[in-house]
């Protein structure tokens, strides 16, 4: 639990004949943090980064912590400000890494497991996927003063992170871990663990931490950083992968951008392939639109999955475009067609990812028709769909 989030105790009455006690509003932080003295560099950084998740949704800032801790002769302030130093923005890494030499400067005691100077060096990461593409795990595993550090990050294309844990990496390596994984969720996941570079990580998952702070906190990210789930809000973890993530390239790298002609390409290979639509030119449409919304976000357009799909059907379909009645009714071929067609683009096993998607398309289907009935998508419509 947050040290932010413990609940405080009622004031009591003033004492006859005694002064009043001033509480430090940073008692129950000092408390959290002075137990972490003797811990872990690992659960060091898990605490700073729910801290710094409280802050951010309480929008109470950084810096006046900061410069109050900056203020405290005690072992337990540098503690937390070592800790701080580690996760977040680089300008707020910097900011607690000056504090937190200010303390030490002082003669106040480290936390057993700093070490001056060590670094996260990347080790190795991978990537694990389900059937369809729609749902992806990437660990990376860094090296920081000889203990490797595993994140594993689970996110969507479109919807971004949807969960970030930390873990100690084993002896084995972080293929066993992935490997565990894989075992204990029978049918989730493809029996397949792909090496990823660290601009390979990157790219993927950069995108995810600056759409998340974009985005601000919706209405699950407190219960998700105050519940006892095992799997929680990515808000958790957020500060710590920004650091984490960050680190992997030079600060000049640029994301490699998906051009605007890969959408014509896609598009016609769509139409020549055999998608079984009389009404061409609502193919046409249809492609366009699903190929688009991909190469905006910056994704390959034939890689989409259930999830991914259902997301853009909403978004730039429901609205965004009026769609005539002729066309409503030839959706879901036009659906169907698509799956299919990613399927091959992407020399999927076909019977099995086609199976895999006549599951799912009903789901698609009928979220995109709840979506497209809502009055207030309705109201927002200023374009139509051909």
């Amino acid at each position: 639990m947050s040290p932010q989030s413990k609940s405080r105790k009622r004031k009591q009455g003033k004492a006859p004949g005694r002064r009043q006690e001033q509480q430090s509003p940073y008692g129950a932080l000092l408390e959290s943090a002075a137990a972490l003295r003797s811990e872990s560099w690992l659960l060091a950084d898990a605490w700073a980064s729910e801290l710094y998740a409280t802050l951010w949704l309480a929008g109470s800032g950084h810096t006046p912590m900061v410069e109050a801790l900056k203020a405290m002769d005690d072992p337990a302030a540098l503690t937390a400000l070592r800790a701080l130093s580690g996760v977040g923005s680089a300008e707020h890494r910097a900011e607690a890494f000056e504090a937190a030499q200010a303390v030490a400067a002082r003669g106040v005691a480290e936390p057993d497991w700093y070490v001056p100077g060590a670094v996260s060096d990347f080790r190795d990461a991978f990537l694990v996927t389900n059937l369809l593409g729609d749902v992806e795990v990437i660990a990376i595993t860094q090296e920081r003063a000889g203990v490797g550090e595993t994140v594993l990050f689970m996110r969507q294309p479109v919807l971004g992170a949807t969960a970030i844990e930390l873990f100690s990496t084993p002896d084995e390596g972080t293929v066993a871990l992935l490997e565990d994984m894989i075992a204990s969720t029978p049918d989730a996941f493809r029996d397949e663990i792909t090496p990823l570079s660290a601009s390979g990580v990157y790219d993927r998952v950069w995108p995810d931490v600056e759409q998340f702070w974009a985005d601000g906190p919706d209405e699950e990210a407190e219960e998700g950083l105050m519940g006892d789930e095992d799997v929680r809000h990515p808000v958790q973890l957020i500060a710590l992968a920004d650091a984490r993530v960050s680190a992997l390239v030079p600060s000049e790298y640029q994301i490699p951008v998906i051009g605007p002609e890969r959408t014509d390409e896609v598009v016609e290979a769509f139409l020549a392939s055999q998608h079984g639509i009389a009404d061409t030119e609502a193919a046409r449409a249809f492609a366009r639109i699903v190929v688009s919304a991909a190469v905006e976000q910056n994704r390959d357009p034939v890689v989409y999955g259930p999830a991914s799909l259902t997301a853009v059907l909403i978004l730039n379909v429901a609205a965004k475009l009026h769609v005539s009645e002729e066309d409503l009714a030839l959706l879901p071929d036009l659906v169907r067609a698509w799956a299919y067609f990613t399927v091959d683009a992407r020399d999927l096993p076909r019977d099995e990812a086609r199976a895999a998607w006549d599951e799912e398309l009903p789901t698609v289907l009928a979220e995109f028709s709840e979506a497209y009935a809502d009055p207030e998508l309705a109201a927002e419509r200023d374009g139509q769909f051909r």
